[in-house]
């Protein structure tokens, strides 16, 4: 068997801290002792919500506060088993031959090797086949290799989190019951309550300096997309950090106030591609109508 810390020789792994804005309050605290809980029992655990309610942002504070590599794949309908586990890169063949050497390890074969977190991203949007590339090391903490036709030992630090869109959500799929089996923990994530949210937006921008009605007019506007049930698709909580970032840095620019006027050609700039509206419903014609209601701008 080839020695696991020789094949990641050819990869970069480094365990980075970084600077966490989360706020671990409401939801999030709750999510992350029940990560924490699920870790410590040695149960994979799983986090449910819509995009952008923080799911990524709360696994990588997880992975930092362990002190453990963070690395993480988004699934679909394009990612392949190669792109977990690796393939050879064809200029190192040219120089090494189909050896060890010349093979890349995956995102998920460098976080299962050196025992760190890995992040299963929009699970439910992955082909069952690929799936399954995942199931030896969940369960038999054994790793294979197809391209070098070799099995190796999962690190007992390795920690997996799967995270899923809600299943009625468009482009997803029926998780394959093998994989659900091995993910015993599952906690259902929503958009924070408006007063933590506020926080978020707070900490994600506090090189600006926006002021808490600010902040409040730009959630009013995010929370009419989550409540419309015109709205296919709402806007996420990066969303709401965009158009706080985005005003603030036009304000400063212009040297003006920040106004409603700013804030709605922001919200503008980026709500046109956050928000997918429902069939029949005109884009255009609900952001005209919502600044109106919310900032009192019209176009």
């Amino acid at each position: 068997m080839i020695d696991a810390i020789a094949l990641l020789e050819n990869s970069k792994v480094e365990n980075l801290k970084e600077k966490s804005n989360v706020i671990l309050e409401g939801q999030y605290k709750d999510a992350y002792n029940t990560m924490l809980d699920a870790h410590n029992a040695n149960l994979y655990v799983g986090l449910i919500g819509p995009v952008g309610s923080g799911k990524t942002a709360l696994c990588r504070k997880f992975a930092n506060d362990l002190d453990k590599p963070f690395d993480w794949v988004t699934f679909s309908d394009l990612v392949r088993p190669s792109n977990l586990i690796g393939s050879f890169d064809p200029t190192l063949v040219f120089k090494y031959g189909f050896s060890p050497k010349a093979f890349v390890p995956g995102p998920f074969t460098i976080s299962a090797l050196s025992g760190g977190v890995f992040l299963a991203n929009e699970l439910n949007r992955g082909d069952e086949y690929v799936l399954n590339t995942l199931l030896d090391a969940l369960e038999e903490k054994k790793l294979y290799i197809p391209a070098l036709r070799t099995w190796h030992q999962v690190s007992d630090d390795f920690y997996l989190i799967a995270a899923m869109n809600p299943s009625e959500n468009r482009g997803t799929r029926r998780l394959p019951s093998a994989i659900k089996d091995r993910i015993k923990v599952w906690y259902n994530l929503g958009y924070p309550s408006k007063a933590i949210e506020q926080k978020i937006v707070q900490a994600q921008s506090s090189e600006y300096e926006l002021k808490p009605a600010q902040i409040e007019l730009i959630l009013q506007l995010i929370e009419f997309t989550r409540e419309d049930p015109a709205v296919e698709t709402a806007a996420s909580i990066r969303s709401s950090i965009g158009i706080a970032r985005l005003s603030a840095q036009r304000a400063k620019r212009l040297n003006c106030e920040l106004s409603n006027q700013v804030i709605a050609e922001a919200a503008r700039l980026i709500l046109t591609e956050a928000l997918k509206m429902k069939p029949g419903r005109n884009l255009d014609h609900y952001l005209d109508s919502l600044l109106k209601k919310v900032l009192g701008v019209s176009k």
